[in-house]
C-alpha cells in the first residue's frame, strides 16, 4: 500500500484548535481542582500522572511552540503548534500512533497473502487491578496468552503433516473500555495459519478456524496457567502493592468496578441511560467466544490479506485511544460519554461528574517503560528470518519537481542503523485524511518551513501580529455535593452486569 497521495487530491491544511472542544476545557477547568481535592484528602499522584496532564494542556496550544510556514507566492504565513507526543489520553496523539503503527504494520510486517485473525482476550475484575500497574505481571500473562495460542496452532499443523510451522502474532495491549473503564486487555492479530520452510525461502500454510470446543480449551488452559502465576506470586487485589502513591490504588478500583468517587453518587454505580432491556449473554450463542471464570476469548474476526485496506482500519482499532471526543457531551451538570455501541443491557449512554472524569483519564494513564505493542514469533524483530516473510518496502517511483518528490519518502521503514522511523507527520495527514499541510491554503502553493519558535514571548508576539492567538474558555465550576446520609444506590439504577 502507497503511503504517499496525490497532492492534488489533498486538501490544505487547517490548524487544529483543541482549547475550543469540551475535552481540553474540561481537564483546564477540573485538573487543578482535583488536585487540590488529593492533596486535602492526604493523597499524591506519581510524576508520570502530573506530567501526562501537564503535557496534554500543551498539545496543540501554539502559545507554547510552534513550527512557522510561509508561502513565497502569496505571502500567506502560517503556523503548526507543537504536539505533546504522550501515549495516555490524549486524543490527537494516541490517533498519530494509532495510524502510525497501523501503516507500519500493513507496509512493512504484515504479508500481502496471508490471512489474519484477531484474538481478544480479557480478564476478571481481579485480575484486571493487578495487572494495571505492573508491567512484569502483565508481560508474563501475556507470555502465556501467545503461547497457549501458538502451542495450539503448532499441534493443528503437525496434524496437517507440517512439523516446523511457525506462527507470527502482534500483540496490542488496551487498558480502557468503551465507558472509559480501566480495563485492561488484550487484541492480538494472529496470522491464521503458520509459516513453513520451503525451497523458495518461506510459504504459508491456512489453518481451519477454532471451534466452539477448543476455545473453551484454550481459555481454561490460560485461566489455569494464569491462575498459577498469581499463587506463585502470592498477589492478591488488595494487598496494597503498587508501587506508586497511593492515589492510583483507589481510582483504579473505581474505575474497574464502574463506581463514581466525587459527587452524590460517590461509592455507587455510575449513572447509565439507555433501554432497561436484560437480553440473554451475547457469548452464549456464538461459537467464536468461551467464557471460563471471567478468562473471556474472541476469535471471530479474521480478513484476508490482501484486503490492506480493511486490514488497516482492524489495526486501527486495535491501536486507538480511549477518548473519543465525538462522543463526549454535557448534561445537567455532568458528562455523558456515549458508548460506540449499546451494551447488553441497552445501555447507551453512561454519565459521569467531572472529578469523575478526571479521576477515569488517571487510571487510564498506561505506567512509564510499559510496551503497549508486542511482536512474536515469525514477526518478532529477532527471529533469524524475519526478512523472507514480513514484505520488503517498495519506494514509489515520483514525478521529478513534484511536491512529494521535494519532501522526503512519505514512509521511511528503516533509518541509516536499520532502526524503524516514524511515519513523519505531514506525510500521516496525508495518508490518513488526505490533508496536505505542505499546500498553501490561499494559492495552493508550496509551504516551507522558515523557523521554528520555543521562545513564549516570541511565539506571544508572532501569534499577535497574525491574529492566532488562542482563546481559552473554562467551564463555569460546578461544586460536587457528597451523598445523602442513609442513602443507598440511587433509584434509577441499571442492571450493572459487565458488558465485555
Amino acid at each position: 500500500m502507497t503511503a504517499v497521495l496525490d497532492t492534488a487530491a489533498a486538501s490544505p491544511y487547517l490548524r487544529h484548535r483543541p482549547e475550543n472542544g469540551l475535552f481540553y476545557r474540561v481537564v483546564e477547568t477540573y485538573w487543578p481542582i482535583f488536585l487540590r481535592e488529593q492533596e486535602r484528602a492526604g493523597k499524591t499522584l506519581p510524576i508520570f500522572i502530573r506530567d501526562e496532564f501537564a503535557k496534554f494542556l500543551k498539545c496543540g496550544v501554539a502559545e507554547h511552540g510552534f513550527i512557522r510556514t510561509y508561502c513565497h507566492q502569496c505571502q500567506h504565513s502560517g503556523i503548526v503548534a507543537f504536539s505533546c507526543k504522550k501515549r495516555g489520553f490524549c486524543p490527537s496523539c494516541t490517533a498519530r500512533r494509532m495510524n502510525d503503527e497501523a501503516a507500519h504494520l500493513v507496509d512493512h510486517v504484515l504479508p500481502d497473502d496471508v490471512p489474519m485473525r484477531q484474538w481478544v482476550l480479557s480478564f476478571p475484575y481481579k485480575l484486571r487491578f493487578l495487572m494495571a500497574y505492573d508491567s512484569k505481571l502483565t508481560s508474563r500473562i501475556l507470555s502465556v496468552f501467545v503461547r497457549v495460542i501458538n502451542s495450539e496452532r503448532k499441534r493443528k499443523a503437525k496434524k496437517h503433516g507440517i512439523y516446523d510451522g511457525v506462527p507470527g502474532s502482534v500483540t496490542f495491549i488496551q487498558r480502557f473500555g468503551s465507558a472509559l473503564n480501566l480495563n485492561v486487555h488484550f487484541h492480538a492479530l494472529f496470522a491464521d495459519g503458520v509459516f513453513y520452510e520451503s525451497k523458495d525461502g518461506y510459504a504459508f500454510y491456512r489453518l481451519p478456524p477454532p471451534s466452539e470446543k477448543e476455545l473453551y480449551a484454550l481459555a481454561a488452559k490460560i485461566q489455569g496457567k494464569v491462575l498459577k502465576i498469581i499463587e506463585e506470586l502470592g498477589l492478591n487485589d488488595d494487598d496494597g502493592q503498587m508501587e506508586f502513591e497511593n492515589a492510583l490504588p483507589e481510582m483504579a478500583a473505581m474505575s474497574i468496578r464502574q463506581r463514581a468517587a466525587y459527587g452524590e453518587r460517590a461509592g455507587n454505580n455510575l449513572k447509565r441511560y439507555g433501554i432497561n432491556k436484560i437480553e440473554a449473554d451475547p457469548e452464549s450463542s456464538d461459537p467464536y467466544s468461551a467464557n471460563v471464570e471471567g478468562f473471556s476469548l474472541n476469535a471471530r474476526v479474521w480478513i484476508w490479506g490482501k484486503d490492506r485496506e480493511k486490514l488497516e482500519k482492524l489495526i486501527r482499532y486495535m491501536a486507538r485511544g480511549p477518548v473519543a471526543t465525538a462522543r463526549l457531551s454535557e448534561g445537567n451538570n455532568t458528562l455523558l460519554y456515549k458508548m460506540k455501541t449499546p451494551w447488553k443491557d441497552g445501555t447507551t449512554h453512561v454519565s459521569f461528574s467531572y472529578l469523575d472524569f478526571i479521576a477515569r483519564l488517571v487510571a487510564l494513564i498506561p505506567p512509564p517503560r510499559m510496551n503497549m505493542v508486542r511482536y512474536h514469533g515469525a514477526f518478532a524483530p529477532n527471529f533469524k528470518d524475519r526478512r523472507f516473510i514480513v514484505p520488503k518496502a517498495k519506494p514509489k517511483p515520483l514525478a521529478e519537481g513534484s511536491i512529494a518528490a521535494q519532501a522526503a519518502d512519505c514512509a521511511p521503514c528503516v533509518d541509516l542503523n536499520g532502526r524503524r522511523e516514524r511515519m513523519r507527520w505531514a506525510d500521516m495527514l496525508k495518508r490518513t485524511f488526505a490533508v496536505d499541510v505542505t499546500v498553501c491554503p490561499h494559492c495552493q502553493g508550496r509551504l516551507e518551513q522558515i523557523a521554528v519558535i520555543k521562545d513564549r514571548v516570541v511565539a506571544a508576539a508572532i501569534l499577535k501580529s497574525l491574529r492566532e492567538e488562542s482563546v481559552f474558555r473554562p467551564l463555569e465550576i460546578v461544586r460536587a455535593r457528597g451523598p445523602p446520609e442513609g442513602s443507598g444506590a440511587p433509584p434509577d439504577e441499571f442492571d450493572q452486569r459487565e458488558s465485555w
